[in-house]
């Protein structure tokens, strides 16, 4: 004898409040998120994978020992990663295309600014260009989260983060490319100086 009745077939159905989206708009969103998170996982691996060297050629004047450059790295991937919270709130208070469009664009200029600059202006340049980085992960969620219905949500992050992991292995590569064709992360202008 069952002590909890069998309430029979449940009908499975979308969680999602609202979320009424045409497969046009759905795959529309699906592609952005893709080359989103493509172009985010070669910046974030790239700058996270190059930044101890970066500033073990830049930050010579602020340190001279490893464990000296590691503890500023440490300090910035620290500090940067609270942008993760703030991002948190403003997905809270502001519409996530607006957010998604400003967090791509602010990037660029702090990567050229961060591949230009040496000693304490590296320093702060590198720490905006980490929280910029970082911010975007959230984002990046909320969107999938916001977008997706219940059912394929799981789908969609599993292909995401196959996508993520799988530029991830290109941003080595390129950095030894770039180290080497470069010669080395020095900034323009002492490359400029030592070729004159």
């Amino acid at each position: 004898m069952a002590l909890v009745p069998d309430p029979g077939p449940v009908k499975k159905t979308s969680k999602s409040i609202g979320l009424h989206i045409d497969r046009r708009t759905m795959t529309r969103i699906f592609t952005i998120l893709l080359i989103a998170t493509a172009c985010g996982g070669v910046i974030f691996n790239s700058t996270t994978v190059a930044m101890p060297k970066v500033f073990d050629e830049r930050l010579r004047e602020l340190t001279q020992s490893n464990v000296g450059i590691g503890a500023l790295v440490a300090v910035v991937y620290t500090l940067a990663a609270f942008a993760q919270l703030a991002m948190g709130a403003l997905i809270d208070r502001f519409e996530l295309r607006r957010l998604m469009i400003g967090i791509a664009l602010v990037q660029i200029p702090l990567l050229a600014i961060a591949a230009n600059l040496q000693g304490w202006a590296m320093l702060v340049g590198a720490l905006a260009m980490m929280l910029a980085v970082f911010g975007q992960i959230p984002l990046n969620d909320a969107i999938v989260g916001k977008y997706c219905a219940d059912e394929y949500r799981a789908r969609v992050l599993a292909v995401r983060y196959v996508v993520s992991l799988g530029v991830a292995a290109v941003a080595v590569p390129l950095i030894a490319v770039l180290h080497r064709t470069e010669g080395g992360f020095t900034s323009s202008q002492r490359v400029r100086s030592r070729n004159q």
